[in-house]
């Protein structure tokens, strides 16, 4: 997904623009326990590659952040830009604007 996804220009365009992206990886580095336990916190599953998508306006508490959405797994550019913008079924404005 790094690689072939999200440098496609229309994916690294909506990250740019609309997200502060965070990467937490657990199996190598100086803080594998607690990215770990920060993962299975916000999605909810150990599973790799795994997406979760905070929002900062109403997630200020680092202790209790809202978390929008979550998915698991690989994905097309096109399944990955829809849960980016979420979907008219997840509650989430479709557009980025508040």
């Amino acid at each position: 997904m790094e690689n072939k996804i999200f440098t496609k220009p229309a994916v690294a365009e909506t990250l740019g623009k609309h997200f502060i992206e965070a990467r937490l990886h657990y199996d190598k580095g100086p803080r594998i326990a607690e990215n770990k336990k920060l993962q299975e916190e916000l999605a909810e599953s150990s599973a790799n590659p795994f997406y979760v998508i905070i929002d900062t306006l109403k997630g200020k508490d680092v202790k209790a952040p809202k978390v929008l959405r979550r998915k698991g797994g690989l994905m097309t550019t096109e399944k990955f830009l829809e849960f980016l913008r979420g979907h008219p079924g997840d509650g989430v404005p479709q557009e980025f604007e508040r």
